[in-house]
């Protein structure tokens, strides 16, 4: 065995016994289905099983309190509003990271990716409580925020939110990257998010380019998919970016092949007492 197998040997366990692989494990063992069919399916299945139940947590996360999002800076920790998040606090990904970055790489991975999925859920973590979550110290924690925000990566904590202004959300630049090409593995790698939080963002540009192509206004696709009107935005910008490369073109008939409800029947849907807008 040679030294270059051992990080595969010493980190695959928690991979191997995770339920997306064990998935893998019988379509390819009991159905005799290609690896790629395979990944394919437990993708599309975990995409299915993600939209369907997205409340519910996940495998390889927790539950943890953060300070909401609506509150104003300066305020005491024991005065602070806080709201549950679910953090990904071990991600498939992580393994290859691991193995090939190290350490410190990996935890940066982490702080991205679970300050960005806390900001999702209206929640912001501080730098103390990644720090905690990471079992590091404070000062390793602004340091690698220090170093991301070099290398062109904002990490919104409580106390950098506001100085990173009004930039391009994070989402749009994963939905940029899928837009450019990239698979689902490779966004997860260079953004730090998990593949939940890819497939979650993919979903709702999908779902606003299908109204959008159907002629539903922008306060229609707001109410329709409870988005900001600000993340709409940002998404039919990219629609009109790139709706005319040749790179994108499958991507995009993929997207507007799905069936969508008629205007009238969701119409109905809407003022139907008791019935949410999906």
């Amino acid at each position: 065995m040679t030294q270059m197998d051992e990080p595969d040997l010493v980190y695959k366990g928690p991979w191997v016994r995770s339920a997306q692989h064990r998935l893998f494990q019988t379509l390819e063992t009991d159905y005799a289905f290609p690896k790629a069919t395979c990944r394919s399916l437990v993708n599309l299945i975990w995409d299915f099983v993600n939209e369907t139940f997205g409340e519910k947590i996940h495998e390889g996360q927790i539950v943890f309190h953060a300070a909401s999002a609506s509150e104003p800076p300066g305020k005491r920790i024991s005065d602070i509003k806080t709201v549950p998040v679910h953090l990904t606090f071990h991600d498939r990904n992580d393994l290859n990271v691991l193995s090939e970055e190290g350490t410190s790489a990996l935890r940066k991975h982490k702080v991205i990716r679970m300050a960005n999925e806390a900001l999702d859920q209206s929640g912001l973590l501080t730098q103390e409580d990644l720090a905690v979550l990471l079992c590091t110290s404070r000062r390793t924690i602004r340091r690698d925020v220090k170093e991301l925000k070099q290398q062109g990566i904002d990490v919104p904590t409580r106390g950098t939110l506001q100085d990173i202004g009004p930039g391009v959300t994070h989402k749009s630049k994963v939905v940029k990257m899928w837009l450019e090409g990239y698979e689902y593995t490779d966004i997860e790698r260079k953004t730090g998010h998990s593949g939940f939080s890819v497939q979650r963002y993919l979903s709702g540009f999908s779902k606003v380019v299908r109204f959008y192509s159907r002629e539903y206004s922008l306060p229609e696709i707001r109410e329709l998919t409870d988005m900001s009107e600000r993340l709409i935005q940002e998404y039919l910008d990219l629609y009109e970016t790139f709706k005319d490369r040749p790179e994108s073109q499958m991507r995009f008939r993929q997207i507007l092949s799905e069936p969508m409800p008629s205007k009238k029947s969701l119409k109905l849907c809407s003022e139907s007492p008791g019935v949410m807008n999906s």
